[in-house]
């Protein structure tokens, strides 16, 4: 694809994140239907009611598209652009309305991986440039039954699972289309074959305990290898033994200001420990090692919040007493989702077996930042990704001139075309891609439209 097909992608890109908005919002005539596309949660709406009525008896299938376009402008491997895809559909089965199994689930989520990477065709770095990019071909990421007890707070989990549906995971981070503010190098560049992560789902078991609203604990077993993407093809090749041996996790989530007749803003610290048993093959070294762990932390913090209709401009929502039934029951509190959020999240793994050591990104967020555009977000962030001295040996035995640390600064621009429909510009600054000093660093622009079918 040339550079002039990328610039006519991106200038509709910004036309219908612009004007197409304009037209969405207008008011509707009298008794003209609310349901038409723009409004509907889904693009192929309720299939003539047969949607809702699979979903009284417990059945909801979901569906989506994205599609991306990325063209590296300078620096890197070379330049040029490349197409990305991902078609990501499945199904959830609640047990109770289905068969009257109170508290069971039934989950299964496919993918279909198309086009190319344009970190490993354009820039040549570590800190992958989308977070939908893999090998090309359809497979499955997880399959699971689930059973809760205990009013919901316990939760047993087992199937075939991703870690990052649970663990290591920033809310705020989860805007970015970079890889690395989703499943982290901390775990992709240090577990064998890239750990259970996207987009590799692998067999495990899961708990999880809130004994609290404001406290969350989790820990989960992973098969220790999910071997390469082009061999783990289709997400069937199971392997269950001690010489694979297995991953580890283990996370604490501690929450504040998420109940309803809680005023203050809202945030969340986690805390998590990774383990992983048995041989794998040593990153640093033409050899296998045995046995890895590593640390990390993640803060998500809402920072500021919008006034909300009701709310005085102090940021706090008033509660009438007597509107309250008593004292001692709190009003709820009207929220708006709207405002400044911030994330951070640290790790720490062991330098004498692992490729990245110590990891560290930040971000803001903003929803709502541009008038009337109030479900649109905007966000800017930055990632830090040091490869220990065995890293850089290993790098340099391949003919590169190592560096110390990988970086990138991402800003993004998510506008809510409907509930339906989003348009994602992107860009992107790789700094030392790849650690290697033979190449320069790359400017990246991209763009993602995403549809919910």
């Amino acid at each position: 694809m040339k550079k002039t097909h990328l610039l006519s992608a991106l200038v509709v890109t910004v036309l219908i994140a612009a004007v197409g908005p304009a037209f969405a919002q207008q008011p509707l005539a009298a008794g003209q239907s609310s349901q038409t596309w723009m409004d509907r949660p889904e693009m192929t709406g309720d299939w003539f009611r047969a949607r809702p009525i699979l979903s009284d008896h417990g059945l909801d299938v979901f569906g989506a598209y994205s599609a991306e376009v990325w063209g590296n402008t300078t620096g890197g491997l070379k330049t040029g652009t490349v197409y990305t895809g991902l078609l990501n559909f499945g199904a959830n089965l609640d047990l109770d309305k289905a068969v009257g199994w109170e508290g069971a689930t039934i989950s299964t989520n496919w993918l279909w991986i198309s086009g190319r990477d344009a970190s490993a065709d354009l820039v040549g770095n570590f800190l992958t440039i989308s977070n939908i990019a893999g090998f090309a071909t359809l497979r499955l990421l997880e399959l699971w039954f689930e059973q809760k007890l205990l009013d919901d707070r316990l939760a047993l989990r087992i199937g075939q699972l991703a870690a990052d549906s649970e663990f290591t995971i920033s809310d705020y981070g989860a805007l970015f289309l970079n890889a690395t503010f989703g499943w982290p190098p901390f775990a992709s560049l240090n577990m064998p074959e890239g750990g259970p992560g996207y987009p590799m789902g692998t067999l495990g078991a899961h708990v999880s305990l809130e004994p609290v609203d404001w406290l969350k604990i989790q820990s989960a077993v992973f098969q220790g290898d999910v071997f390469a993407q082009n061999v783990n093809r289709h997400g069937f090749r199971w392997r269950l033994n001690a010489e694979t041996g297995y991953t580890f996790m283990n996370e604490v989530r501690v929450h504040w200001n998420h109940r309803d007749d809680e005023s203050g803003l809202p945030g969340q610290l986690k805390a998590g420990v990774w383990a992983q048993s048995g041989r794998y093959a040593n990153p640093l070294a033409d050899s296998t090692s045995s046995g890895n762990y590593g640390f990390y932390a993640i803060l998500d913090q809402l920072l500021y919040r919008e006034p909300s209709p009701s709310t005085p401009g102090d940021g706090k929502s008033a509660i009438d007493p007597k509107s309250a039934k008593s004292l001692k029951t709190p009003a709820a509190v009207e929220k708006n989702n709207e405002g400044l959020g911030f994330f951070g999240r640290v790790a720490f793994t062991p330098a004498d077996r692992n490729f990245n050591n110590f990891y560290f990104d930040t971000g803001l967020t903003y929803k709502g930042l541009l008038p009337t555009r109030n479900n649109d977000t905007v966000g800017i962030a930055f990632a830090y990704a040091q490869i220990s001295n065995g890293a850089r040996s290993s790098l340099a035995a391949d003919g590169a001139n190592p560096i110390g640390a990988e970086m990138v600064l991402e800003f993004t621009y998510q506008a809510q075309i409907s509930p339906a429909l989003s348009i994602q510009p992107d860009l992107q600054y790789i700094i030392n891609p790849g650690c290697n000093s033979n190449l320069g660093n790359a400017l990246v622009i991209g763009a993602r439209a995403s549809v919910t079918f």
